[in-house]
């Protein structure tokens, strides 16, 4: 390797550990606005530790979180040296024009608060939330508006058959977007800017959707032009071991005999959310597309098709087994989870329940330069934790708010917005 390129590299490290750095300090400031102690600061975050640093996978894998784990006298240092709080993320979302643009993970039609809505409570906030799903006949957009706040605009993407493969989601995805007539207006005549924020299974339909745009394939007039960066939550980018498990058709569990099951006993699909023969048809082949077969070989296809002037930044998660509450009457959610987690224990202990830490980066894009990539580091959490408050039955305690307003201050510092 060159002396120059060994410079760049070098500088790309740099610039790294700087991100995770600064989105770990705005994270413990809002932590510490919000009066976290130091022993529950130890329980959400993990030192800013960058990731060549870690063993995540392989046989000389890490088997201990002693690189990551704080302890509460470090807490205590941490926060004891943060500087005074000197930013006002309520006053930066009441005055940017900017629309972040929620693409939401499998299923997303079960949920009940969705990822960045928590910071609508108090109902003051500044954001204004709108949920975008087609019309029952499919011929138009319907608009649901469950916040008007003065400032930056939160769009929730109700895209159709939310368990299917991405494939089959796309063109639709499109066009709810691209005939929003708020976001066309918020765009085109308010100058608004966009970031798309892609959840889980959302983040790999974003950058599905972003190549598709840049690529020609749909007739973007307004959407790609505005956009400025994709923010990807825990994302199946490389695909899931869980999903990898339950379509391989020798494990005892497997969504072939599940959604055999739902068929003759339709009750058992509703804490999923499955109900209708068409969200029996897609099961299958969308948590194939979640897996690492398909994942990669879609990826594969879009490597070079990614638009080179976005910013892509990305965030991870993970959570030790004993950080999971196991009693199901306490909080059945964490039991899932847990259970859930099962399948990538073996793999590696940086896992969320869903994601292992290493399948959550983003590849480097050709033609994309590399100071456009961001990872901001991992937060501890399970995958739920960051998106929603309960699922089936329980309480992920995980402080979304402060979470969400620290992401807010590093995208502005990352000259977003």
């Amino acid at each position: 390797m060159s002396a120059g390129r060994n410079d760049r590299a070098a500088t790309h490290t740099l610039q790294q550990m700087d991100w995770i750095d600064r989105f770990f300090g705005n994270f413990l400031m809002e932590l510490r606005e919000a009066d976290a102690t130091p022993e529950q600061v130890c329980k959400v975050a993990w030192k800013p530790v960058p990731p060549k640093d870690l063993v995540i996978t392989g046989p000389d894998r890490d088997l201990s979180f002693h690189k990551v784990e704080i302890v509460p006298d470090e807490a205590e240092r941490y926060l004891t040296r943060l500087p005074p709080a000197n930013f006002d993320v309520e006053a930066l979302l009441e005055h940017q024009k900017l629309i972040f643009v929620l693409l939401p993970g499998f299923t997303h039609h079960t949920l009940r608060f969705p990822a960045f809505y928590e910071l609508v409570e108090p109902r003051r906030s500044p954001l204004e939330v709108v949920k975008l799903a087609p019309s029952a006949d499919g011929r138009s957009i319907v608009e649901t508006f469950t916040h008007r706040g003065p400032g930056t605009k939160l769009v929730y993407a109700g895209y159709p058959r939310s368990n299917a493969s991405s494939d089959r989601i796309l063109r639709p995805l499109f066009r709810l977007l691209h005939e929003s007539p708020s976001l066309r207006q918020w765009v085109d005549g308010e100058g608004y800017r966009i970031v798309f924020v892609g959840y889980s299974y959302g983040a790999p339909l974003a950058l599905e959707l972003l190549a598709a745009m840049n690529a020609g394939v749909f007739d973007d007039r307004f959407l790609l032009p505005a956009t400025q960066a994709l923010l990807a939550i825990n994302g199946d980018i490389h695909g899931s071991y869980l999903a990898d498990f339950v379509t391989h058709p020798e494990t005892s569990f497997n969504v072939q005999r599940a959604v055999g099951l739902m068929r003759q006993f339709n009750f058992l699909g509703l804490p999923l959310g499955i109900r209708t023969e068409q969200e029996r048809n897609d099961m299958l082949g969308g948590v194939r597309a979640l897996g690492h077969t398909v994942r990669k070989a879609r990826l594969r296809k879009i490597l070079r098709q990614m638009p080179r002037h976005l910013k892509y930044v990305t965030i991870s998660a993970f959570l030790p087994a004993g950080d999971y509450d196991t009693n199901p009457i306490r909080n059945f959610d964490d039991v899932t989870m847990y259970l859930q987690s099962l399948t990538a224990r073996d793999v590696s202990i940086y896992n969320d329940g869903q994601m292992v830490l290493e399948d959550t980066f983003l590849p480097a894009f050709p033609g994309v330069p590399r100071e456009n990539f961001f990872h901001l580091g991992a937060v501890r959490s399970h995958h739920w934790g960051v998106s929603w408050r309960t699922f089936n039955s329980g309480n992920n305690h995980f402080p979304r708010p402060s979470y969400y307003r620290a992401l807010v201050r590093t995208l502005h510092e990352l000259g977003i917005g």
